[in-house]
């Protein structure tokens, strides 16, 4: 049986109404990162989000330079970076740049992003995203790769330009792309060979069914399939007694589903001042339970629960690598660092013999 591989997601989010809790966050957050190295993780991976109490993260590399000067060995993934809201240059020369502080340890995570008021707020029209996204990936690609390298597209343009310092990794760091529900956006990554990213807040069959189509269209383009490179990342919270890891991240779950669900009826401004309870209460449609997600999304229980719910993940589905997402919402940083010690060492263990 292959070893899997495990990694770390952290969101970084700000539930306080002080900003004065925004350097707590980040320091927790290095924190665990940090442990996530002792512990034997993999990877970690941090996501972007702009004017959002989702995440506070809105610049990824910044962070991860960071992270990299403050770890050896752990791999560091961009999760993901929002492709139409950068300079192509300017983030290729970023990225080469991170993969040589870090010595080689990049994962590049890109999408196009699902938030219209981030759009909005960046006045770029939503509707050129994709084409946006393509032509920055190769442009960066191009970039990592070539020296006097020229490109014109319909948004972006280069004329003989080599960047420096050029990326460690060869030919160039791990690409990731983010699919959504769509055929189209998992065409696009099989059509550039690409292991895909999805998001640990869909549900866990929705999930598999991306993967699975993922699987189906590789193998009708004759294709291998990089399953070993690819996280499937879950909100996870452990506990030895099983009522209080269902019971306790209830609150910071309800949090985030409703955050998440406000700010997709955003076309502007932000999330950050609203009354989420009071919107909670005139919104035009209920959520899914928190009951319907214990049993379809999350992963929240005792270790052995964990071991049960991977196992399936690998045999049933061909699952190699795993992610996960414990610090969400109000989670205390210390129940966080004791649910990553269990899993590094009451579940990791069983699929690395």
């Amino acid at each position: 049986m292959p070893i899997m591989k495990f990694a770390l997601f952290l969101l970084g989010s700000w539930t306080e109404p002080e900003a004065d809790a925004q350097s707590r966050i980040f320091g927790e957050m290095m924190e665990q990162v940090e442990y996530a190295e002792e512990l034997g993780f993999d990877s970690i991976w941090i996501a972007e989000h702009h004017s959002s109490r989702y995440g506070i993260c809105p610049s990824l590399m910044p962070l991860l330079c960071h992270i990299a000067a403050r770890t050896k060995k752990i791999r560091i993934g961009a999760g993901v970076s929002v492709l139409p809201f950068y300079n192509p240059i300017f983030l290729a020369e970023e990225s080469a740049m991170l993969d040589v502080l870090s010595n080689g340890r990049l994962d590049f995570g890109v999408g196009r992003g699902s938030a219209d008021y981030e759009y909005g707020n960046f006045n770029i029209d939503m509707d050129t995203r994709d084409v946006r996204t393509q032509e920055a990936l190769d442009i960066i690609l191009g970039l990592w790769t070539q020296s006097d390298f020229s490109y014109q597209g319909e948004f972006y343009q280069v004329r003989d330009l080599t960047i420096a310092p050029s990326p460690v990794q060869k030919p160039h760091p791990p690409v990731y792309m983010a699919v959504s529900r769509t055929p189209a956006s998992v065409d696009v990554a099989v059509e550039r060979n690409l292991p895909i990213l999805t998001s640990f807040s869909t549900p866990e069959a929705d999930n598999l069914g991306l993967f699975s189509l993922y699987a189906e269209r590789c193998a009708a383009a004759g294709k291998d399939l990089p399953v070993a490179e690819m996280p499937y990342f879950r909100f996870v919270y452990l506990d030895e007694d099983e009522q209080v890891a269902r019971e306790y991240p209830r609150q910071s779950l309800t949090w985030v589903r409703d955050l998440a669900t406000y700010r997709r009826t955003l076309t502007h401004g932000d999330e950050i001042n609203v009354d989420l309870d009071h919107w909670c209460r005139i919104r035009p449609t209920e959520p899914a339970s928190y009951e319907s997600e214990l049993e379809g999304t999350v992963y929240f229980g005792t270790p052995e629960d964990c071991v049960q719910r991977i196992e399936r993940l690998r045999d049933e589905h061909g699952i190699g690598y795993f992610g996960a997402s414990m610090s969400f919402g109000h989670m205390e940083h210390a129940r966080v660092m004791r649910s990553m010690e269990l899993f590094a060492k009451e579940v990791m263990p069983k699929f690395r013999k």
